[in-house]
């Protein structure tokens, strides 16, 4: 058949299934979406290859990989055609060298049409960040924690809105309850592809809505390109009552176990303070959850206000509401974020 080179665009227009050459442990640690892992060489082979290139060069590099490639090539060929409809299939490798070239020449001789993805997996990350570069046009929400910031955001997505939700696609939401709601977070390159795929139905040039979010969520930290143009964003601040914001957080959280509330508060123990931290302990114990959130409010509210003053560097306009009805308080942002 024939083998393809082709550029990111061209290689993710392809409806074709999709192959991950690379080893077991770089697939797991980042991976274009809809990918299948099929490695050329494996984590121990890789590692071999590699110190046999620093040693004694690439020539010796390249003759070692063949020799630990040649026994698995009829398990390679079998497992493809298997993915393979039409005949047809895409595979990548780490910059688009040695093994993507060798498995697709291979597959090509055996019967497949084979499309390459050219500068492989680094050059589509490089594709990555400069799609996510291209939101220029941001509102950032922000408020108090508690305010319904990722309410307001779904319900704007409802209404047709661009939304890009940063705390769903790094698995949490950016305090120390964050993880509760979540499983694992995913590796910083995979959480740049979930914001890369999330922005992929998205028109640069209209209005991306976000919230406002530190540089680092969880674990993981945003792409530099996207966090420096929130710094520079207009920016919506949300304000409604704290007794709502109690509400909201009790019914948010309340429904999870002590035992994990508790060890989420621990982790902020030495900033409350021993006797704060025992009482909100206690609250928490006897079922007492508006007071042992209301105790919380007044660590995260000085630590909103410490981290605008920090990063004031947004255009906020606040706006007061005397309630909390998301759906009001969307509508309302959406209406003068027309103008």
């Amino acid at each position: 058949m024939s083998l393809t080179e082709l550029s990111v665009e061209a290689f993710e227009a392809e409806n074709t299934p999709l192959i991950d050459v690379r080893s077991p442990s770089e697939y797991r640690d980042s991976h274009l979406p809809g990918s299948i892992n099929l490695p050329v060489l494996n984590d121990e082979h890789r590692h071999l290859v590699g110190t046999e290139y620093k040693q004694k060069g690439r020539f010796q590099a390249i003759q070692l990989g063949y020799s630990l490639v040649n026994p698995l090539k009829s398990e390679l060929l079998e497992k493809a055609k298997k993915l393979a409809y039409n005949k047809q299939v895409r595979l990548y490798c780490a910059r688009g060298g040695m093994r993507s070239r060798f498995t697709a020449e291979f597959l090509s001789e055996n019967g497949l049409e084979v499309f390459v993805l050219k500068g492989g997996y680094k050059n589509f990350m490089r594709h990555v960040d400069t799609r996510i570069a291209a939101f220029k046009n941001l509102h950032v929400l922000s408020g108090f924690t508690g305010s319904g910031k990722t309410e307001i955001l779904a319900y704007l997505k409802s209404k047709g809105e661009q939304v890009l939700e940063l705390e769903d696609l790094a698995s949490h939401s950016g305090s120390a309850f964050g993880a509760l709601a979540y499983d694992e977070q995913p590796e910083i390159r995979e959480f740049h592809l979930r914001i890369y795929t999330a922005l992929k139905p998205y028109n640069p040039k209209k209005i991306l809505w976000v919230e406002n979010e530190s540089f680092k969520i969880g674990k993981v930290c945003l792409p530099l390109s996207l966090w420096n143009t929130m710094q520079n964003a207009e920016g919506l601040e949300v304000e409604i009552p704290r007794e709502v914001r109690i509400e909201n957080i009790v019914e948010k959280y309340g429904s999870f176990e002590k035992e994990k509330l508790l060890e989420s508060v621990s982790r902020i123990k030495k900033r409350l303070g021993n006797e704060v931290f025992s009482q909100i302990e206690k609250d928490i114990l006897e079922d007492r959850y508006s007071l042992a959130v209301d105790a919380l409010l007044n660590y995260y509210d000085k630590s909103y206000l410490h981290g605008r003053k920090q990063r004031d560097c947004q255009n906020f306009v606040k706006i007061v509401f005397k309630h909390g009805r998301v759906n009001e308080i969307a509508e309302f942002l959406l209406k003068i974020s027309s103008k």
